[in-house]
């Protein structure tokens, strides 16, 4: 079956949230291969922005909120440039977020910010409370009140390093994952993650509660895996957490907190718990050990459409000291060095993703995007079955039109799903409505010449307002019109 771009984002989208029945992902793809339309009118055309930042439909409007730009952009986007409520300056590189109910009507954002080494200005700059002091990456808490105001926004996490996505958990807390395993020491031949511009171990998931108002203590959450960490889902059911690795040759894992194993009932999981240890484990295909899902031989390990029960194994050291080497002392090129999860997990016949990236979680199975998966590389979109251990893969797609960079997505109060494109391309990228039907339709426009990725969508608790952001130059929008406008 060949996918056009718009069958792949409904496919990957339809099962992400709790908006689709269960059973309604696989009527849609039914759907689509009858020829079902690919568009819908939404909220109209888009209209173009005088000031070259956010094309909208008419009657939409946007609000600029706590816009940061790398050192670097100066002069040249000094329009960008703002300071939190300490003076500091806004840390760039606006990334994954999530929007919680705060006191009085307010609506507050936790945002990460994907800094490298050396990029500035970071958070935290006075270093008051790093992880690690040379590193800028980390996390800001925005406070915006129900005009859309921002009231304040201040850094909460600190010292971390590219902190690319991440997952909300149901006791209204961030998960923030560092997508770098650089560790202390000089560059050498053989393990190609000593750096020198480190001093503490990266590779890990850090806890953000939503609701602190000053820095958070930065504890690496080591239980959950040092890996190149990409997104997070929660299971509420269990508490359970699954969690993506941006590899060619990644696994799929599942962290099982120690704190339900004694007792605690996950609807009563807090902040913190996650510290207190837990279990690792990786995914393993029960009829084809140390399966190689990315289909690239010339026949597939997972058909389309075939169903796989699937094991849990436990992976014996979560915290290894070297997660990538130089093959033959090169140091050129990378390979997973024995000692890393992800090449303990393969030896024990678990199954290799190609670049796991998005995960969501909805009716009781997980979704999860290959971003490099398929005989073309293009992509897949794999779904598993939680109570069944069950799973099959959704879509193969074979055309490059298909892979726009459907990135962070959430549902949206009027039944859809919306999702922001990283468009790999390096063509316009758009935030992209999804209807029930499998139909979408555009929202908005990155209309700023740099034409960088979305990211960050999300909707106030109230589901009046929409919060997204532009990668870089770093910005953040809050959208407000007549969602109960939109068209079928």
């Amino acid at each position: 079956m060949s996918w056009s771009r718009r069958s792949f984002l409904r496919a990957s989208l339809l099962g992400s949230t709790g908006l689709v029945a269960p059973g309604g992902l696989d009527v849609a793809l039914a759907a689509m291969a009858r020829g079902a339309r690919q568009a819908a009118a939404g909220f109209g055309p888009l209209v173009k922005d005088p000031a070259r930042l956010l094309d909208l439909p008419a009657g939409f409007r946007y609000r600029l909120l706590s816009p940061g730009v790398l050192d670097s952009d100066r002069p040249r986007e000094q329009r960008f440039a703002s300071t939190l409520t300490n003076g500091e300056p806004t840390p760039p590189q606006h990334d994954g977020m999530a929007a919680f109910a705060g006191p009085g009507g307010a609506t507050i954002l936790v945002r990460n910010h994907e800094l490298n080494l050396g990029e500035a200005p970071g958070v935290d700059a006075r270093r008051a409370l790093p992880y690690d002091r040379l590193t800028g990456g980390g996390t800001t808490t925005l406070w915006v009140d129900a005009e859309r105001n921002l009231v304040k926004a201040l850094p909460s996490l600190s010292g971390t390093l590219r902190n690319c996505a991440g997952g909300r958990t149901p006791w209204n807390s961030w998960l923030s994952a560092e997508e770098a395993t650089q560790t202390p020491g000089k560059r050498d031949h053989v393990n190609a993650e000593r750096d020198p511009g480190v001093e503490q171990r990266h590779g890990y998931i850090f806890e953000v509660d939503a609701l602190s108002e000053r820095l958070v203590e930065p504890i690496p959450l080591k239980a959950l895996g040092r890996f190149r960490h990409e997104a997070v889902a929660v299971d509420p059911a269990t508490g359970d957490a699954y969690l993506t690795e941006d590899r060619e040759d990644g696994l799929l894992y599942r962290f099982r907190p120690a704190a339900v194993a004694q007792g605690t009932a996950p609807s009563a999981l807090r902040v913190g718990d996650y510290a207190r240890g837990g279990v690792l484990e990786a995914l393993r295909v029960k009829d084809r050990p140390r399966a190689l899902t990315s289909n690239r031989a010339k026949q597939p390990v997972i058909a389309l459409g075939s169903m796989h029960a699937v094991e849990w194994v436990r992976i014996p050291e979560v915290d290894p000291s070297v997660d990538t080497e130089y093959a033959a002392g090169d140091g050129e090129t990378e390979r997973a060095a024995p000692s890393s999860t992800r090449a303990q997990g393969f030896a024990l016949g678990c199954a290799q993703f190609a670049r796991t990236e998005g995960i969501t979680f909805a009716h009781g199975s997980v979704y999860f995007c290959c971003t490099s998966g398929g005989p073309r590389e293009l992509g897949q979109v794999f779904r598993l079955e939680l109570l069944s251990d069950q799973l099959s893969l959704v879509v193969q797609p074979d055309d490059h039109a298909i892979l726009d960079g459907p990135d962070n997505i959430c549902a949206a109060p009027f039944g859809d799903l919306v999702v922001c494109e990283d468009n790999l391309s390096e063509r316009e990228n758009f935030v992209v409505g999804v209807t029930s039907r499998g139909t979408c339709y555009r929202i908005a426009r990155n209309a700023h010449p740099a034409q960088r990725e979305f990211s960050g969508a999300c909707f106030s608790t109230d589901g009046h307002t929409l919060f997204v952001n532009i990668q870089q130059p770093g910005m953040t929008f809050a959208i407000w019109g007549p969602w109960e406008n939109r068209r079928s």
